[in-house]
């Protein structure tokens, strides 16, 4: 360029006389993209003050989610399971007592999965290596695809809203004039807020699960992000195509299995999750 420096010879001549930053700002963009994490779950602080209202602000809270005894929806899934990306769309069915259908959504031919429970059974398809997983509680199933051990009940308590199968009041604490927890027996807490006038259920907490609730419609959330504190799993659930208390036979949580599925154990199967985002064979490893 005429009269001054050029581009190009300026670029040169930064990276020939810092050469030792230049790389040190490339390790540490590298290092922040790979171990960044979604922020945690928020809560209140503290134990806040006696609130004498809490039997009657949850029973309106979770009116819509007790009432809740079929559903179908579809859930798009997206976070990780431990150190594993996962992401899939899941086709669910739901139904009292501990009944649960969940199809793994595939771009093309057979589902990915297939999950069956019912109250004293359940069992795990994967089409597509023509294996069933059997004798398995399905609470384990779900925490080998998910990360997120929950029975069928449970599942179902979770994605309506009400965190308990039966959520029964044992205190109540408000924070300030935004918060209401509400303790919960079985050790569990509900966090609630005014929503558009109506006490809502915004957050919960059951053992090792932080649970919270966004985009409410008719009372019942359509996202829900669910934090395991003890394995640092993270997932959030999109909820669409909603159907509450619609007809479901029986026939909904019978699997169908062709003759040629070979039976395996939890054990044998425990690897990849068909949930889990692909990587090149070269990085890719079993858990």
């Amino acid at each position: 360029m005429p009269g001054g420096v050029s581009v190009g010879s300026n670029r040169r001549s930064l990276l020939t006389r810092y050469p030792h930053t230049i790389c040190f700002l490339a390790i540490v963009l590298v290092v922040t993209g790979c171990t960044s994490r979604p922020p945690s779950i928020q809560l209140p602080e503290g134990r806040g003050v006696w609130f004498p209202g809490h039997e009657a602000v949850l029973e309106a809270a979770t009116d819509q989610c007790r009432r809740v005894h079929t559903m179908e929806l579809m859930v798009a899934l997206r976070g990780r399971m431990r150190d594993t990306q996962l992401r899939g769309r899941v086709r669910t069915a739901l139904a009292r007592p501990a009944s649960l259908r969940l199809e793994g959504v595939s771009p093309f031919g057979a589902p990915q999965f297939i999950l069956v429970a019912k109250p004293d059974n359940a069992m795990l398809i994967l089409p597509r290596d023509r294996q069933i997983v059997t004798d398995t509680p399905a609470d384990q199933l779900l925490e080998t695809l998910t990360g997120v051990a929950l029975g069928p009940d449970d599942f179902r308590a979770i994605l309506t809203g009400c965190v308990v199968p039966e959520p029964r009041a044992v205190g109540g604490r408000a924070f300030g004039n935004e918060w209401i927890a509400v303790d919960l027996e079985g050790e569990a807490t509900v966090y609630l807020k005014d929503i558009e006038g109506s006490p809502t259920v915004v957050a919960g907490t059951r053992g090792m699960f932080t649970v919270e609730y966004a985009d409410h419609t008719r009372g019942l959330p359509r996202r829900v992000r669910v934090q395991a504190n003890d394995t640092g799993t993270d997932l959030t659930a999109s909820l669409s195509q909603v159907s509450i208390n619609v007809e479901l036979t029986e026939d909904v949580f019978v699997a169908r299995v062709r003759d040629d599925y070979m039976p395996i154990t939890l054990d044998q199967w425990r690897g990849v999750s068909p949930l889990e985002v692909s990587t090149s064979p070269s990085t890719r490893t079993d858990r």
